[in-house]
């Protein structure tokens, strides 16, 4: 399944170059990475409706590394997940489940692709504070 994208230009470089200068900074990078992430994620569980599980709610979680942010959901924890997502209903063990939707989604997806054109900015703004916060040369 396609996974909707944004891409920073140079973000790679930069995590590179903050890999071999202070650690902190790419730890702080990270941080604040994670937390776009968990802004997206908020949203989506809270826009998930009454028939979202609360296991699978819950599951909807942010990721981050140095240069990517993510948001996961489902697993062994709510294997239901992917069902009240996309929906089902065409095969008797998938019956339980809102009418399907394709690769449209309820909840996570139609957040996700609604957040895409705030991430840009949002990025731009971590990076600058990273840096607001460094002292000394690279």
């Amino acid at each position: 399944m396609a996974t909707p994208l944004v891409r920073a230009v140079g973000l790679a470089e930069l995590e590179k170059t903050l890999r071999t200068a202070d650690p902190e900074l790419r730890k702080r990078l990270q941080q604040e990475l994670k937390k776009v992430a968990e802004g997206v994620a908020s949203k989506a569980r809270a826009r998930a409706g009454p028939h979202v599980s609360s296991r699978s709610r819950a599951s909807i979680r942010p990721q981050a590394g140095g240069r990517e942010a993510r948001i996961v959901a489902g697993g062994s924890g709510a294997p239901e997940f992917m069902g009240q997502e996309f929906g089902g209903g065409s095969r008797p063990r998938t019956r339980q489940f809102p009418a399907h939707t394709g690769t449209r989604g309820y909840f996570l997806y139609p957040t996700v692709r609604e957040e895409l054109s705030k991430l840009g900015p949002a990025i731009e703004d971590v990076i600058d504070e990273v840096f607001a916060t460094r002292t000394g040369p690279l």
